[in-house]
């Protein structure tokens, strides 16, 4: 007589670990975005710096359709599609599609990643360590160091596309006097759900981050000065709105915003110029009187 008893694969055994679905991706461990990764999805992965392709690497030591990776069968294949800096796998030259396996270095000029078949439980892993590394500890919005890297890419792309990139900078007004008058931990506080608040207004796809101190960025991609400018003033009456409730205290803060936004064009040549431009409205709208917007071409009785 048969046994049909069913039998469960205890938690934690090695029959368990077998049963759990790893998908081939590919993790950065060189370049601008440690720990991303990247999952290999389709049967053909096309790499490169043009923004049309699978996986896009906005670095400038890779060329616009720099490799492809295959999968044929079960396994998965890396080529160089005529690059200016070559691929590499483990420091050897890719010159004709060759096998990837388990823990492979892939290098596509200055950046590389390392090819392996990861679970749920690794991704999430990784995933830890790169918000570790791009977030603020305090406000958990983007880091300055992040926002610095993804400005780069998004001028460059801008400088190709022309689809407008816009820079709202600004700070808290008077924050020295919250430090001085109830103390550091306060003015965590504030810093804190302030960011919360701001977050809620931004798109989706904009970056928020902390600047540093009590100053904060948003970057809009394909937005118009006039979308920048109404995305400034909602967040400065949402601000200014807002009481913060620290140990039984009640909190009013405003905050002053400078506007900068690039056409594209060569009116502005780098990231830092945009900074500056944005900088130079917010240092604008504090001799103004604080506690508001300020950009180019606007028209101000203070000034």
């Amino acid at each position: 007589m048969a046994d049909n008893t069913q039998y469960s694969v205890p938690a934690g055994t090695q029959e368990a670990e077998d049963h759990v679905e790893k998908r081939p991706c590919l993790i950065m461990i060189k370049g601008d975005f440690i720990g991303q990764v990247y999952e290999l999805e389709k049967d053909v992965t096309m790499m490169g710096r043009s923004d049309d392709i699978d996986l896009v690497v906005s670095d400038v030591s890779i060329s616009r359709r720099h490799a492809m990776i295959v999968k044929r069968l079960e396994d998965y294949h890396v080529s160089d599609l005529g690059s200016t800096n070559g691929t590499f796998l483990n420091k050897e030259p890719v010159k004709t599609a060759t096998p990837l396996k388990e823990g492979d270095k892939l290098t596509l000029g200055l950046v590389t990643f390392k090819f392996s078949y990861q679970d749920e439980d690794d991704t999430e892993y990784h995933l830890m360590l790169r918000n570790m590394a791009i977030r603020d500890g305090l406000t958990r919005v983007y880091n300055k160091r992040h926002f610095t890297e993804a400005l780069e890419k998004e001028f460059d792309y801008n400088r190709r596309n022309q689809s407008g990139l816009a820079l709202i900078l600004f700070d808290i007004d008077h924050f020295k006097r919250i430090n001085d008058t109830h103390g550091h931990p306060a003015g965590d506080f504030i810093l804190k759900h302030l960011a919360q608040l701001i977050e809620k207004e931004a798109r989706g796809y904009d970056l928020f981050a902390r600047f540093g101190g009590e100053e904060f960025v948003l970057m809009l991609r394909g937005a118009t000065l006039d979308a920048a400018a109404g995305l400034a003033e909602r967040v400065r009456v949402v601000i200014e709105e807002s009481s913060f409730e620290y140990d039984e205290v009640t909190l009013c803060v405003t905050i002053s915003l400078g506007v900068a936004f690039w056409s594209g064009d060569e009116s502005i040549s780098s990231p830092d110029e945009l900074v500056e431009a944005a900088d130079k409205q917010l240092y604008r709208a504090k001799n103004a009187g604080r506690n508001q917007v300020c950009y180019e071409g606007m028209e101000s009785a203070n000034d």
